[in-house]
């Protein structure tokens, strides 16, 4: 009975929360294709126009600035901000932020030189090899967990992707050397740049990005109501439609909300 009372109220706060309008901020790194920002400082990419259309959808006057990664982190830990774009489901984000439905799919991949054609089928494939990859981030994380045990691997870290991505291509990490990296983000820097011989070696760590409300600011109803207009997206196709032009793929409807939301 508490726990139907307890819904009850929730779906009542979502329904509050969503008819007044809400000025919010949403802070975020560039993170093509996700995140983009143009040169004249116009914010646009997948994850951006799905949250305009959550925004407006729940009358939310929505601004996104971007910045680097510690500081938008540090914003939300702080509170400063109401919102991160973009975030992974991991302990320390949910430590800080109430974590949308997963949103859109990705994962972690390997990039190497196009002329080199040693294979990778485990990480024991990586000794003696040379990863690059950029941080401090959960890029960075992974990567070092995907190495960790395997004898011989210098793990190289980087400022940003981009950096990552031109120096890998120029040759600059060895023959043999590899790129760990968001498979999306290498994609678009790829094309974005013209960046010549790479490919992609293997794919290796699926994931999906959320959006962040931060908990020092969150409402009652906030994310019980960005929840339910996301999962009404996802039904009607909008996530679909808002994602495709990126090249991005949407994520699965009907995910539990109970563990990020709590």
């Amino acid at each position: 009975m508490r726990k139907i009372l307890w819904l009850a109220l929730s779906l009542v706060l979502a329904q509050a929360y969503a008819d007044g309008e809400k000025k919010m901020v949403f802070v975020s790194q560039p993170f093509p294709p996700f995140v983009i920002e143009g040169a004249d400082g116009r914010v646009s990419g997948a994850l951006v126009d799905i949250l305009h259309e959550v925004c407006r959808r729940l009358s939310w006057r929505c601004d996104m600035q971007m910045m680097v990664w510690k500081r938008a982190l540090l914003m939300m830990e702080q509170g400063s901000a109401d919102g991160m774009l973009l975030a992974q489901n991991v302990p320390e984000r949910r430590a800080v932020m109430a974590l949308s439905r997963p949103v859109v799919a990705s994962g972690y991949a390997l990039y190497g030189l196009a002329d080199n054609a040693q294979p990778y089928h485990g990480p024991a494939d990586l000794s003696g090899r040379t990863l690059a990859v950029y941080g401090p981030s959960l890029s960075q994380t992974n990567c070092e967990r995907l190495a960790q045990g395997v004898p011989g691997v210098t793990v190289v870290v980087e400022r940003d992707s981009e950096t990552v991505m031109r120096k890998l291509s120029a040759g600059r990490y060895g023959r043999n050397a590899l790129a760990f990296s968001n498979q999306d983000v290498a994609r678009a820097i790829i094309q974005a740049e013209r960046l010549p011989g790479l490919r992609l070696v293997a794919q290796v760590v699926p994931l999906t990005y959320h959006f962040g409300l931060s908990r020092k600011r969150l409402q009652p109803g906030m994310a019980e109501a960005m929840e339910k207009t996301l999962q009404a997206m996802c039904a009607d196709h909008s996530l679909q439609r808002l994602a495709a032009p990126y090249g991005v793929t949407p994520a699965e409807c009907g995910k539990d909300a109970s563990k990020r939301l709590s």
